[in-house]
């Protein structure tokens, strides 16, 4: 797999047409981002504050792709890049490996074989020109070693946000280990961004979706402890931000529920009940101050069936019913538009359920 680079030499990062909607980590729409930097007509930003594009493996404008180092079954960057037997071709590992022919060429594998050497291009690439955080609010910026901040001129997205991308690429194709692996780095850089900078608030959000991301590959991997450990932590540092922010609800009741889940699963019933009430909490206070809101009525009626069904599977059916019934009569007064099609249809699946579990009483 070569690359097309061509004579004008351009970043891999800046240049990925697959870049839409809003990421998870920083809430920007890196698609309009991108659109907005390659109309710079002259390549060149006003911004003081951003260094020269000096990208470390030469490309300095906006068209080459990252092709080369990504994996065309996953569409992310490699990980455990394997080398095809005997085609060539190369692919992340876990991609490959539910393949018996190659899915470039057709090929038959008769095995798989590390390809360091290509891994080792990947590492660096991520390592040098994906390590990229703003630093330079104003003043001259300088272009450093070592763990001092910079950003890339030719690059649209931090280095947060582009390995939260990787790593949604990945995950989507069911390559968890690939996953895994980038929100790991993303953790670790908040978290050294945390200990020199208490102040900024906006990364204690992003560190807690990452951590709750984590912790569904953990989950998707069959690792519960691991998946607890990093909800946990998740809603640990969810829990001590405003809860304004209804993103930040949402995240952080979902982290809660997805613990009461594992636990529910473990047999712990107590337990599950415990997160599912602080889950119910959170979400009761969202609509008290955002009432008008039907995703936070919605979310609201979902965690009263949770604690309702495992009152019932406590033994406590009065209590129960009254948690279902609630439910269905929240549910009942949400009246939605013909715009609100996806949430109508959630809202009739909930409350169908929960008509259900009132007739099994």
């Amino acid at each position: 797999m070569k690359s097309n680079r061509n004579s004008s030499g351009v970043c891999p990062a800046k240049s990925d047409k697959n870049i839409s909607g809003l990421c998870p980590v920083t809430g920007k729409n890196h698609g309009a981002e991108e659109q907005g930097s390659t109309g710079n007509a002259g390549g060149k930003s006003s911004d003081p504050s951003l260094v020269p594009a000096k990208c470390p493996f030469g490309y300095d404008s906006g068209t080459f792709k990252l092709g080369p180092l990504s994996c065309m079954i996953c569409q992310a960057l490699l990980h455990e890049c394997s080398r095809c037997k005997p085609c060539s071709h190369k692919f992340c590992k876990a991609c490959v490996s539910r393949f018996k022919d190659c899915p470039l060429c057709g090929a038959d594998i008769e095995g798989i074989e590390p390809d360091s050497e290509l891994q080792a291009l990947v590492d660096r690439f991520i390592d040098g020109h994906a390590r990229i955080k703003r630093s330079h609010a104003s003043g001259e910026a300088e272009v450093l070693c070592g763990k001092n901040k910079v950003i890339y001129e030719d690059v649209s997205m931090e280095r947060g946000a582009f390995l939260v991308q990787q790593a949604m690429r990945a995950f989507r194709a069911q390559n968890i280990g690939s996953a895994k692996s980038r929100l790991s780095m993303c953790a670790e850089d908040i978290r050294e961004e945390l200990k020199s900078s208490e102040d900024i608030l906006d990364l204690r959000p992003q560190l807690g979706a990452v951590l709750g991301m984590l912790g569904d590959c953990c989950r998707t991997l069959g690792d519960s402890p691991s998946a607890i450990t990093y909800y946990e932590e998740s809603a640990e540092f969810l829990s001590k931000l405003p809860t304004k922010d209804l993103e930040l609800v949402h995240t952080l009741s979902v982290s809660l529920n997805k613990i009461g889940d594992l636990r529910y699963y473990d047999g712990d019933l107590q337990s599950a009940r415990s997160y599912y009430a602080r889950s119910l909490d959170v979400r009761r206070n969202a609509v008290k101050e955002h009432s008008t809101v039907a995703s936070q009525v919605i979310d609201l009626a979902t965690s009263l069936a949770k604690v309702a069904d495992v009152d019932r599977n406590l033994g406590n059916e009065s209590t129960a019913v009254k948690g279902f019934e609630e439910a269905i009569e929240c549910l009942e007064k949400l009246k939605l538009g013909s715009e609100q099609a996806s949430l109508e249809q959630r809202r009739l699946s909930v409350l169908d359920f929960l008509h259900n579990q009132l007739a099994d009483k």
